[in-house]
């Protein structure tokens, strides 16, 4: 699966001007148009709404830039998990409020993925996103798969018996 870059306008495209459209960052922007290039798709995330999301998706074309989904997860991403949360789903966030928090990245252990029902996990052994799914009950309680979308087809794996290694954060 692609990766899913969403960036902030107010402060991070531009220079916060709100409501009005400050300079255009030109380092994020050509930053943003290489990685699209190269296959991410690129979300516009914004708390703009009406007229003034308008105004800025105006602007950002103007700049040269288009986006694959404004204020929403990408549509191959909304199709591979199957929901549509209103967290916008993304691989990377580009926020001028961001804090960068130090974190850990070692492999997820199964105490940890049981813990995960719904949240998205890097799965070294493909190379790709994927959803981890825990049942509360049945045959397959608290038993953690990994729901995702590789090479246009869906797949659902028992993370424990295949070994698969999974991470917070791709490596």
């Amino acid at each position: 699966m692609r990766d899913a870059i969403a960036i902030d306008f107010d402060g991070c495209l531009c220079v916060n001007a709100y409501p009005d459209i400050g300079a255009p960052n030109w380092a994020v922007i050509a930053k943003a148009k290489e990685r699209q290039a190269a296959g991410a798709g690129l979300i516009l995330w914004t708390c703009r709404e009406g007229p003034l999301l308008q105004y800025a998706v105006d602007a950002c074309k103007g700049w040269g830039l288009t986006f694959d989904a404004i204020n929403e997860s990408l549509p191959d991403w909304i199709e591979a998990f199957c929901n549509r949360p209103r967290k916008v789903g993304a691989t990377e966030y580009w926020d001028d409020r961001a804090v960068v928090l130090p974190v850990s990245n070692e492999p997820l252990t199964l105490a940890e993925l049981r813990g995960m029902d719904g949240e998205p996990a890097w799965c070294e052994d493909f190379g790709c996103w994927g959803i981890v799914r825990v049942d509360p009950n049945g045959n397959w309680k608290n038993k953690p798969f990994l729901l995702g979308h590789l090479y246009g087809a869906k797949f659902e794996y028992d993370i424990d018996r295949r070994g698969l290694k999974l991470y917070r954060y791709k490596p």
